[in-house]
């Protein structure tokens, strides 16, 4: 309990201390401001001149004017008892370097409140020393969107609309590549700290112009535009009209490509009939050439059987006059 109670006293005094104490090392942090983006993840980095190991040290970085412990490092590893909970898993000391005297904290999740002064403190059992840097966030909006409301006294209000906005964003309207005044604008600051905007301009009915609403971030110096043609904009009292007509054509559209449909298809049923009409012909034609063909073979067979038996009587004819000996020693030839 007592070595707690010193250590809480001895985080108290390092706070409260109004001036570092004179060492014999120097705290080098950002020389330029920070900009971070809302959502996304910052490093701070902070290294000793001359060069010295600081594994030994106790390394803390602070927030703001009421010092909110952010990320302490001691003992050669994170000392987080006294941190903010506003930090809570937030935070990651990087000390590959640390060797070295060079260290450096990443913060994650950033949110508009994490803008302001920080200080990187380095302490040692004789000294320490401190450097401060500022950090700023910034949110890019969403995508700017223009709508009409009529207010009727042949006039129209363009509303144009956009969120996500840190710090409060610039507004400006714009007629033909001209500044376009006057402007009603509404900004309004959400629980996350971030900006809505919704600005809005009045013009004329009969208007013919093109107007542009640019919606901007001065720490980005970045800007979103949405553009909208007068001309081309569908005023209640044509709607109607508009509606008919757009209906008419696509219903004479509908007609038109179903009755090409169906002639098409009649066509190619006919076509196809015809085919089918010509393939039976050739199959007649085909079968009537086999019967041919089979006549012809039964002619040949014909002629080949007569031919055999002709042959076989021309056979029997040269065989009848032949002489032959009866069996005996010396007998007389007959005639048959």
């Amino acid at each position: 309990m007592e070595c707690l109670l010193l250590l809480d006293l001895s985080f108290v005094f390092l706070v409260l201390l109004p001036r570092p104490i004179s060492g014999k090392f120097t705290v080098i942090g950002p020389q330029q401001p920070i900009i971070t983006m809302v959502g996304g993840e910052a490093i701070f980095p902070c290294h000793l001149s001359p060069q010295i190991d600081a594994q030994d040290m106790d390394v803390m970085w602070f927030y703001g004017e009421s010092s909110q412990l952010v990320h302490r490092y001691k003992y050669r590893q994170d000392y987080l008892n006294h941190q903010h909970p506003y930090y809570n898993g937030r935070t990651e000391f990087l000390r590959d370097d640390i060797s070295t005297g060079s260290v450096a904290l990443k913060l994650r999740h950033i949110r508009p409140s994490d803008e302001g002064k920080y200080r990187c403190l380095f302490k040692n059992s004789t000294a320490y020393e401190e450097a401060e840097y500022q950090v700023y966030v910034a949110g890019k909006g969403s995508a700017a969107h223009i709508h009409i409301v009529n207010d009727g006294n042949k006039s129209l209000r363009l509303v144009c609309t956009s969120t996500g906005w840190y710090p409060e964003p610039e507004v400006q309207w714009r007629k033909n590549q001209e500044k376009l005044l006057p402007q009603d604008t509404m900004i309004k600051k959400k629980e996350n700290g971030l900006f809505s905007v919704e600005t809005s301009i009045t013009v004329s009915i009969n208007s013919t112009v093109n107007v542009s609403c640019f919606i901007g971030n001065p720490l980005l110096r970045q800007k979103l535009e949405a553009s909208f043609s007068l001309s081309d904009a569908l005023f209640p009292n044509d709607t109607p009209w508009i509606v008919i007509w757009i209906v008419t054509v696509v219903l004479l559209s509908s007609v038109i490509l179903i009755l090409i449909f169906v002639i098409w298809k009649l066509k190619k049923v006919k076509g196809v009939n015809k085919d089918e009409l010509g393939v039976n012909k050739d199959e007649l034609g085909i079968k009537k050439d086999d019967s041919g063909m089979r006549k012809n073979s039964t002619e040949l067979k014909k002629d080949a059987t007569g031919f055999l038996k002709d042959s076989l009587g021309i056979i029997t004819v040269a065989i009848k006059p032949q002489v032959f000996f009866a069996r005996g020693p010396r007998a007389e030839p007959h005639l048959l």
